[in-house]
């Protein structure tokens, strides 16, 4: 099983370890799919009508949703970086104990909460648990993936990236409708309760599956907070260590930024506007999942021979969630009431058949090829590109300075869209997009063209047995090695844009 695992992802040719890395990604990115999915279709419509009432949920409602969002952007921007050094100095299977956990808590919360305040604490608690999650597994597997694998190109880690993209996207398809349809049958805080427990049981089985190999677990810091304080130092450093670095990170963070305001306050929003039904949401959506995890598949295979150099910031550009995309959806949400000329629902199954619908099915289809191509090439950079000491940390970053550019928006955009619709918002929110894509292109200018030149001198491992479930292990002085103790921290998170 695990050989045809391996196969599946393209790595059947690597050392006996790196299948077993395949292994565990088989398993926890259906987990992943249908975990951050199932619910997805009427989350924020359910907490907007519960806020405001069923007639003003798509205007007021969700302008209230994107204030909610904005404080809990603050809270994960706050703790994102700190967690992502945790979980670098710990080990991610602890962090991501405690991030699903977390985000059980407040999915679970989420089926009693009914005044703004409770919603308030469900938006704390799920910052909490997503500030811990981002960056978790892939750093887990990238780390461990470099240490053993034999794959000088990378070639076989863009299959690799390529089929995770596509097993994440195809469970999460296959989720929604369900979800849809559990919620007409047992109410949508009934799917809510199903969700939360279906965290702690990925809280668990991280727990007991994510061990690092001892390569990675001896080359961990030691747990002190002196080691600690060092990753987190080290992360910012490495930030600003160079001009490629420094402008691809900010790039990068800016061009993603604008998926906040867009995810929160306009996506469900365009749903509903013709489509009126939770459950047509849900399989119009699993159609355009049905495209993404093709393209994603695909472009596991199709970008091995492009340079990223070259290619990464055209793809950011004309992705879904990129410039050229929010500028054809503010000429689609401004023609959406005149294309809307009935003004009675259109029964099912006809309304996916109106123009409205065919228009922004081909609106998310075609920049959705560009997108996995850009994750692809993405992860192919930072694979190398970040050393593996602060890699949970620098792949937290990420998302900590996005949000930092994210929060603003948030406040700024919430107050325009009950004022004068999408269209303007998303005008604005293409504008950011470019600047980030043109940033993107002025660090890769100052990449360097020696291999692995960003990247410190990888020690060489010690002699040991090759066992995948080898105890996490921390050096200490000497060369002595001893198991850690094995104990909680105290406080130690790309859904798709369709």
């Amino acid at each position: 099983m695990t050989d045809r695992i391996a196969r599946f992802f393209g790595l059947h040719e690597q050392p006996k370890r790196v299948r077993y890395l395949a292994k565990m990604a088989a398993i926890f990115m259906p987990l992943f799919g249908v975990t951050f999915t199932v619910s997805s279709t009427f989350t924020t419509v359910y907490i907007a009508e519960a806020l405001v009432g069923p007639d003003h949920y798509l205007t007021l409602g969700m302008a209230l949703v994107g204030n909610l969002a904005f404080l809990s952007s603050i809270i994960q921007l706050v703790l994102d970086y700190p967690t992502g050094g945790i979980g670098d100095w710990i080990g991610q299977r602890w962090i991501l104990l405690t991030a699903f956990l977390c985000i059980a808590a407040s999915t679970i919360y989420t089926a009693f909460a009914k005044t703004l305040f409770e919603f308030l604490l469900v938006y704390v608690i799920q910052a909490v648990g997503f500030a811990q999650l981002s960056g978790a597994f892939s750093a887990y597997f990238d780390t461990n993936y470099r240490a053993v694998a034999d794959d000088p190109k990378r070639s076989a880690y863009s299959v690799a990236m390529g089929r995770q993209g596509m097993l994440y996207q195809v469970v999460a398809m296959l989720s929604l409708v369900p979800g849809a349809v559990l919620a007409d049958l047992i109410s949508r805080q009934g799917v809510f309760l199903l969700q939360g427990g279906l965290c702690v049981a990925i809280a668990l089985t991280a727990l007991a599956l994510l061990r690092d190999f001892p390569e990675v677990a001896m080359n961990r810091p030691r747990r002190s907070m002196r080691e600690y304080y060092g990753v987190l130092k080290d992360g910012v450093k490495f930030s600003f260590s160079s001009k490629f670095v420094c402008f691809y990170i900010l790039g990068t963070v800016i061009a993603f930024s604008t998926f906040s305001v867009w995810g929160e306050m306009i996506l469900f929003s365009i749903y509903y506007s013709f489509l009126y039904d939770q459950k047509a949401v849900a399989l119009f959506r699993m159609l355009l999942f049905f495209v993404d995890f093709i393209s994603l598949e695909r472009a596991g295979v199709w970008t091995k021979t492009l340079r990223p150099s070259r290619w990464i910031a055209v793809f950011t550009f004309l992705m879904a969630g990129g410039a050229v995309f929010y500028f054809v959806f503010a000429v689609i949400t401004a023609s959406l009431p005149s294309l809307l000329v009935n003004s009675v629902p259109v029964p099912f199954p006809w309304m996916f058949f109106q123009l409205p619908a065919v228009i922004v099915c081909f609106a998310f289809v075609i920049p959705s090829i560009f997108s996995s191509g850009a994750s692809v090439l993405r992860r192919r950079v930072e694979l190398d590109l970040i050393p593996d000491r602060t890699r949970n940390a620098i792949y937290s970053l990420f998302p900590t300075l996005r949000l930092l550019i994210a929060a603003p928006q948030l406040f700024f955009f919430s107050g325009i869209l009950p004022i004068f619709g999408p269209s303007p918002v998303l005008i604005g929110l293409g504008f950011i997009s470019t600047s980030g894509c043109l940033l993107i292109a002025l660090g890769m200018h100052f990449r360097p063209t020696t291999k692995k030149a960003e990247e410190p001198a990888k020690e060489e491992p010690p002699a040991v047995e090759a066992d995948p479930t080898h105890t996490e292990q921390d050096p200490t002085v000497e060369g002595f090695i001893e198991p850690p103790q094995e104990e909680l921290p105290g406080n130690p998170e790309e859904h798709s844009q369709e």
